[in-house]
């Protein structure tokens, strides 16, 4: 068999195979492995198969629970690992999930404007320079909204970093001894 005859066969017998998958075909399955058994490249293209659909699975059932958190549960937030700058958008987002008792419904009308952009935080967030930067950016603001504003965005900025560092220092580190893997 020259080499595009087996790909040809590896690639019919993989199609035949997702076919009986998307079919429910037990028996044509049974069958493609019994093959599979014979052919270590085929068995191991059957596998690479399964593997692909039960992350395509994970994904999908991730999405659906993350939309039905969204739906149901309108005051939740859903946590995951942040990249890039932190957004004015995030920080107006944690203070629409934790909103303080004393703002004004000025101020609520505010966030809720600000939920939507995606500006990036300025780097100092010292009181009168970020009362400046969303006086220039979005016009007058409360000083009790500043504050809320300036406590949730030291707040996001350190779940931020964390994630950072959580993810670094999640990384399986190699033993001298081991070498590459």
């Amino acid at each position: 068999m020259t080499p595009q005859q087996r790909q040809r066969w590896l690639d019919l017998h993989t199609a035949d195979y997702l076919d009986a998958l998307d079919r429910f075909d037990f028996d044509r399955q049974q069958e493609l492995w019994a093959i599979a058994a014979q052919d270590a490249e085929l068995e191991e293209a059957f596998e690479e198969i399964h593997q692909a659909l039960l992350e395509e699975q994970a994904a999908e059932a991730q999405s659906q629970i993350q939309d039905a958190v969204v739906k149901h549960l309108t005051s939740a937030s859903i946590l995951a690992p942040h990249t890039g700058p932190v957004t004015v958008a995030m920080v107006a987002e944690e203070l629409f999930h934790k909103t303080p008792a004393r703002l004004s419904s000025r101020a609520h009308a505010l966030n809720e404007r600000l939920r939507s952009t995606l500006e990036e935080l300025p780097a100092d967030l010292a009181i009168h320079p970020l009362t400046a930067w969303m006086e220039q950016h979005f016009g007058p603001v409360d000083s009790e909204y500043v504050l809320e504003f300036r406590k949730a965005a030291q707040k996001v900025r350190m779940r931020a970093n964390s994630d950072a560092e959580h993810v670094l220092a999640a990384r399986r580190q190699k033993r001298p001894s081991e070498g590459p893997t």
